[in-house]
Parts: structure tokens; C-alpha cells; sequence
């Protein structure tokens, strides 16, 4: 990206280092050769990676009806010292929502599936706890795609596993227990109130997909293959591990364990993939439905509706404007080239990020595997099409004209409390027409800043970016907000939005008093329903505390009670649950959140050296023990012996830091302090377990 558009850290004079140039894919026989454009993204490479310390990229450009460039970066695998190429295997996490989109919208062609249905037309178990009005009605087909279901977004339970998924012992078990989630669950958000970024629509889009266009016996998977991966060439992409040529995940510096995710669940995020058949897919969207072969794939009308939005009052985000399968169908970097087609996807060790310019038939695609190149597919891809516009078309780059609205200039009507998509910001009237702004005040230290009224908005000294104070209205609903215009120098602000912002910071919440029942909540929890192979058991805890009249799970969704056993997860940008929900189970006081169930800590039995238990567990029903430790140097040995191979033992010390993990059995020698240890099946076993602690 040219830094002179797109106002990040420019990084002055290109250095020569010895980063790897492998497997280049580009020659004279292009219709255009984009010799320029691919010199400067290279050395633009080069730096970025340096200065994010990222261990492998890999990068494709499409124009028209060519693959004009694809080459990799850096390593692969680190350790064995294997380069990335253009045929390196990446995850490539939500992106592949767009391939799901896809999916839906052949069957929508074929007439199989209508978009503006109900999702319950085709999923008649769907179900919600009732919040709003013909809720399930409005929860459209086309809402599933664009991010305006309202349904809870982020119920990651059973979704990302170690080890393989559940094709094996039927794809139904995640299916239901998904389902029967939602049938106590409510909306997050009405339908249609504004775009708020949803995992679980394209689930159950993934599910009517499946449902709709399925042969006997087939998976999510295999219909993936079939109907888009097969007939566009995309031969090494699958929503299956793919272990041949796979790009080690790093996190922390260290590599990561390899994950994918489970049966439907792949339709929001689960592809593997190279730069290469990513590449054929952009050309087939470019080329209006046409493959590279030139066989149509799509209607060009077809094509067209990926880049059609759905806007409400509250939709006026800068960036985050989705199409169907898309984050945005207007990047603002980008707008100056006409539309401008991204899709962005990370799953901790992986990051991605695929953008089209349908007008000019161009396309880039950069695939990443550390966690330290979070940013890097933002700047690189758009550094490469902004070249590569320049090089073909002699367009330069243009800032968009984003309007900043006229805030409130009342002091005691703008303070409050504003909540975020995590955690909330505190607004203080400093009784002389300034306003203090506290930073995330769910933290123990936040940071401050003095905000003075000019020029029809709030603005901090030495800070670019103004803050409007405004009423928004929607649906007869009255909505106060914090709308932020410009760019705070923030990574996010740099990088995901170009430095072209305005967007809703944060909705304002007047919170009661909590009640004894909440208070009496508060403190740490351990999660009983994570199935054996869930990638959750890295951190199977949450906490509850308070702040500010607010209820905070997890330090960063914060709730507001609706009465003693329901809590709302405020705000406009919720992208979790709709709630805390409490119930009673097993004698206890259980709480439920983001699709995991959860009890205090401190009820966890301890259980001692000597000890013969028994119990049963099914595959979301966990039991959890503490062995608490007198002196250190103890060994200790936790085993199951009544078919061990089909428990997982998981390890925890006091801190809840993660120790271990293994089937049947686990042993470990004692600091001074507690333990605890859960035991979970797989789901070929009834469950009924005996376990020995010596």
C-alpha cells in the first residue's frame, strides 16, 4: 500500500535483507506485465515483515483472466527451515464465508434456497428464547450473509477442535447441540438494526447449504468440494487439515498446534487453502461468474448481489459495510477505483485478507501464519492494488469524503458510560465545558484524555481523530452513540480502515444497582460442557466482576442485569452472546454464556491421594476435580480405569495455567498449592467412568 494514501507508518528508505523469494509465478506472457507493481510490493514486503517480525506470507494478484503474480515470503515452517511459496498451505479462516456465500448462492440460482426466507424455512428446529417481535421471521436467509440476523455471533463451543473432527461420529452431535444452545438463547440485536459481525449466521448458512444441495451421505465438506472447490480448480483447498505443504502456525513466538474446525462449523471460517486457488476463485468474481476456463460458474447478476448492502440508520461505518460474504463492500482505501470488494480472516496463528476491484478486474490475496502479522494482509494487499491501479490504469490514490456529524454540545447530557464491542469508555463533564474521556474504565488503570468542543465535535490535543456525540434513531428506537471520525494513530485505525474512519465507538448505557444475587456471583468459573477435543481447554475459566454498576464477563463483555438471572451483554457492536443467563443444574448455579456453561471455582471438589471416584460425563458434560498439595516433590498419578482411552484428562495448576493434556491418564510432580483436573469423554463411550488418584 502506498503510505502516502493510506496513512500508516510510512517506513522511508526500502532496505535490502535476505528475505526468501520463492516460488514466483509471473512471466512476459502476461497482457500486462505489472513489472513495477510487483518490485515495490516485494520490497514493501520485505520491510513490513521485518517490522512485524512475521514468519511467512504469501501473496497472488489476478488481473482479468490471469494469475499475473503469486509468490511467498519468508518461512513456512521456521524451524525445518522451509520457505513459503505460492503453494504453501495456509488456514484462511472467515474468508471462507465468502466460499460459503457462494455455496448459497448457486442453490439460490437454482432455486433452492430464496434469500429473503426466513433461515427457520429451512431449519425448522431453529428456535430463540423471545426478545423481540417476529424475531424468527425477520432472521432472513440474506441477514445470515450480511451480518443483520441479530442472532449471538461469537458461540465458538465445539466449533474449533485438535485433532479431527466429528464426521466420524456424525455431524448431527454439534448440529443439535448447537440448536438446543439458541432454543434457550435470545437475539443479540433485532434483525436488521445494524451490521454486527455474526459467526453463527453463516453456521446455520453452512447448514441450510448443506440441507438444500446435499447428496446422500455428504458432509459440509463434501458439498464444499463438490459444488466450488471441484469445478474452479481449487485443488489444494479443502475444509479438511491439509498436512502436504501446510504453513506451521505460530503463536508467540513458538508453533502452534494445528486446529480445524468441526463439521458446519467450517462454513464460517474453516478453508485451507493456497494464494494460488484463492486466486482462481477472485478470477471468477472478476470475470462476472466465469471460471478461468472460461465455463460459467455464476450469473453475472449473481455475482453482483455479493455487493449489495443492507444499510440502516445505525450502518455508518466507514469500513465495515458488508455485502453477502463480505466485510466490506466499499473499502474507503480503495473506493477511488471503484468497488472494492475485501474479505479479512484470522484464527489466532493465521491471518488473511482477499480484496477485489470487480471494475477493474484485479485482484490480491495474502495469506499469513503469525500471530505478529496481524496487520500485515491489510497493508500489503492494499499496497499492491493501489500499485497496481496506478501501473494499469494511471489512477493515484484518493481519500474518500467521510462527513463527520455534528455532535451534542452539552457536557452533562454526554456523560455516561459508552459501551464497545469490549469493554466500555467513561465520559466525565469536567464542569467547564471540557469532558474527560477514560479509556477502556473497565481497567484498573485506563488511559485519559481532555476532550474540548470545536468545529461541531469533541477533539483531544495531539490527537488526529474528532468524537461526535449523537442521537441515532432507528426503527422508532432511540440509540445515543459515540461516533469516531478520523483516525486515532490506533493499529486498527491504520491498518483495517486505511486511516479512513468513522465508526460507532460506543452506545450509552445507563446501568441500575446490582442486586446481591449478581454480587453474590462474582469470582472465578470453570467451564463444564468444553467436549475432549475442544481448542478451549487452553482456557477452560471465565470471571465475573464489577465495575461501575456494570457486570463484566471475561473483562470485556459488559452486561447490564434484566433481573436476578438474566443479564443483557450491552451495546450496539456486541458481536457475543445476547446474555448471561443463570440456571440451576446438579444442585448448583450455573451460568451460561457464549455457548459454554460455567460454575464458581470454588465449588470444584477436591478430592485426595487415595481416592477411587466415580461419575458420568457425556460429551458437553465435564467433572472436575482439585487435589490440593501439602508439600512439593509429590508424585502424583490421575487415572481412569474403565475403558481410559476414551477420556481425555486435562491439567491445570492454581493459576489456571494449563499443564497438560492426555487420554486415560496424567501424572505430575507438586509445587506447594492446588490442582485441578477435568475429565471428558469421547462420544463412543456411555460415559460412566471410575478414577483413581494416587
Amino acid at each position: 500500500m502506498n503510505s502516502r494514501a493510506r496513512g500508516v507508518r510510512p517506513f522511508g528508505v526500502v532496505l535490502v535483507i535476505t528475505a526468501l523469494f520463492v516460488g514466483t509465478s509471473c512471466d512476459s506472457s502476461h497482457t500486462f506485465s505489472f513489472n513495477t507493481t510487483i518490485q515495490q510490493t516485494s520490497e514493501y514486503i520485505q520491510q513490513e515483515m521485518e517490522n512485524a517480525n512475521a514468519v511467512g506470507l504469501s501473496i497472488a494478484l489476478v488481473s482479468d483472466n490471469e494469475i499475473v503474480w503469486a509468490e511467498g515470503f519468508g518461512w513456512a515452517d521456521k524451524e525445518n527451515r522451509v520457505p513459503a511459496t505460492a503453494d504453501s498451505v495456509f488456514m484462511l479462516g472467515s474468508g471462507t464465508k465468502t466460499l460459503t456465500t457462494v455455496a448459497l448462492l448457486k442453490l439460490y440460482e437454482q432455486g433452492r434456497v430464496g434469500l429473503d426466507q426466513p433461515a427457520v424455512r429451512y431449519l425448522p428446529e431453529l428456535d430463540l428464547a423471545s426478545r423481540y417481535s417476529g424475531q424468527l421471521q425477520e432472521i432472513t436467509v440474506r441477514r445470515l450473509l450480511n451480518h443483520h440476523s441479530g442472532l449471538p455471533g461469537d458461540l465458538y463451543a465445539a466449533g474449533f477442535l485438535f485433532d479431527d473432527s466429528w464426521e466420524t461420529y456424525g455431524c448431527d452431535l454439534y448440529m443439535d447441540f448447537l440448536m438446543k444452545y439458541l432454543s434457550t438463547d435470545y437475539p443479540s440485536h433485532p434483525p436488521g438494526e445494524k451490521a454486527t459481525y455474526c459467526n453463527t449466521g453463516f453456521v446455520l448458512a453452512g447448514e441450510i447449504a448443506l440441507r438444500q444441495g446435499r447428496e446422500a451421505g455428504e458432509t459440509f465438506t463434501d458439498l464444499m468440494d463438490r459444488e466450488i472447490f471441484n469445478p474452479l480448480g481449487m485443488n489444494h483447498t479443502s475444509l479438511r487439515v491439509i498436512r502436504e505443504n501446510l504453513a506451521r502456525g505460530y503463536g508467540g513466538g513458538q508453533v502452534s498446534d494445528i486446529k480445524q474446525t468441526n463439521c458446519t462449523f467450517g462454513a464460517t471460517g474453516g478453508a485451507f487453502t493456497t494464494v494460488k486457488d484463492i486466486a482462481r476463485f477472485m478470477m471468477m468474481i472478476n470475470n462476472g461468474g466465469r471460471t478461468a476456463e472460461g465455463a460459467r460458474f455464476l450469473k453475472p447478476e449473481t455475482v453482483a448481489m455479493l455487493g449489495e448492502a443492507e444499510r440502516s440508520e445505525l450502518d455508518i461505518d466507514s469500513m465495515f459495510q458488508p455485502g453477502l460474504g463480505l466485510d466490506s463492500m466499499d473499502d474507503p482505501a480503495m473506493r477511488y477505483a471503484g468497488r472494492a470488494w475485501m474479505k479479512s480472516g484470522g484464527t489466532g496463528d493465521y491471518f488473511s485478507l482477499i480484496e477485489m476491484l470487480p471494475d477493474k478486474k484485479l485482484g490480491v490475496v495474502v495469506l499469513t501464519n503469525s500471530d505478529t502479522a496481524q496487520n500485515l494482509p491489510w497493508a500489503v494487499v492494499r499496497e499492491c492494488l493501489q500499485n497496481a491501479v496506478r501501473e494499469k490504469f494511471g489512477l493515484e490514490p484518493k481519500a474518500p469524503i467521510l462527513p463527520v456529524y455534528d455532535s451534542e454540545n452539552n457536557p452533562a447530557r454526554i456523560e455516561g458510560l459508552y459501551v464497545k464491542a469490549f469493554g466500555y469508555d467513561r465520559i466525565v463533564d469536567n464542569g467547564d465545558g471540557t469532558l474527560t474521556r477514560l479509556i477502556d474504565a473497565q481497567q484498573a488503570n485506563p488511559d485519559t484524555v481532555v476532550l474540548t468542543y470545536r468545529n461541531g465535535a469533541y477533539r483531544a490535543e495531539h490527537r488526529n481523530e474528532s468524537l461526535s456525540f449523537k442521537n441515532l434513531r432507528w426503527n422508532g428506537r432511540d440509540y445515543f452513540v459515540m461516533i469516531q471520525s478520523g483516525s486515532s494513530g490506533a493499529d486498527r485505525d491504520e491498518y483495517q480502515y486505511g486511516g479512513h474512519v468513522r465508526t460507532i465507538v460506543g452506545e450509552k448505557v445507563t446501568p441500575g444497582p446490582i442486586s446481591q444475587a449478581w454480587r453474590g456471583r462474582l469470582g472465578l468459573y470453570v467451564f463444564d460442557n468444553v467436549p475432549w477435543n475442544d481448542i478451549r481447554w487452553g482456557a477452560p475459566f471465565g470471571i465475573l466482576t464489577e465495575k461501575d454498576n456494570l457486570l463484566l464477563w471475561n473483562e470485556e463483555n459488559t452486561v447490564v442485569p434484566e433481573n436476578d438471572t438474566t443479564g443483557w451483554i450491552a451495546g450496539l457492536n456486541n458481536r457475543g452472546d445476547s446474555s448471561l443467563r443463570i440456571i440451576k443444574e446438579d444442585g448448583k448455579e450455573k451460568l451460561l454464556c457464549g455457548g459454554y456453561r460455567a460454575y464458581p471455582m470454588a465449588q470444584v471438589p477436591v478430592v485426595a491421594p487415595g481416592a477411587v471416584i466415580s461419575g458420568t460425563v457425556d460429551l458437553f458434560k465435564t467433572d472436575w476435580f482439585r487435589v490440593d498439595t501439602v508439600l512439593a516433590g509429590q508424585h502424583v498419578d490421575i487415572e481412569v480405569t474403565t475403558e481410559s482411552e476414551r477420556y481425555a484428562l486435562t491439567l491445570f495448576d492454581e493459576n489456571g495455567l494449563f499443564l497438560g493434556r492426555e487420554m486415560g491418564a496424567i501424572s505430575f510432580i507438586t509445587q506447594q498449592g492446588a490442582y485441578f483436573c477435568a475429565i471428558s469423554p469421547t462420544p463412543d463411550t456411555n460415559g460412566n467412568y471410575t478414577l483413581m488418584v494416587k
